[in-house]
């Protein structure tokens, strides 16, 4: 199986993807991801993103996501890395009631 190179050096995808987290203040609180496959075994990222309580708002929510999404695609040059990107967003009050390490600040 082929893995590509944005995917075998975490170290500089983690520097990248904090390189594009400033253009998505102030929407963004953090973002966590996962290299994998997915479930038809694409090379994949998994991004578990942190939104500010504003940004989840109803008016504001769809724009956001889009905007994220496209931001970090664009910034990582997924698509043309042969990645597929994957996204799961949650509040930063519904973060903090659940317990789960995927959705935890990094060290």
């Amino acid at each position: 199986m082929i893995v590509p190179t944005l995917l075998t050096n975490t170290p500089q995808l983690r520097d990248q993807i904090r390189q594009a987290t400033p253009l998505l203040v102030p929407d963004v609180v953090r973002i966590n991801f996962e290299v994998g496959f997915d479930a038809m075994g694409f090379a994949s990222i998994f991004f578990n993103i942190v939104l500010a309580d504003e940004a989840t708002r109803p008016a504001r929510l769809r724009h956001a996501a889009q905007r994220i999404a496209l931001t970090l695609m664009n910034h990582l040059r997924t698509d043309e890395n042969g990645v597929h990107a994957y996204f799961n967003f949650r509040s930063q009050s519904e973060a903090a009631r659940i317990d789960d390490p995927a959705w935890a600040e990094m060290p």
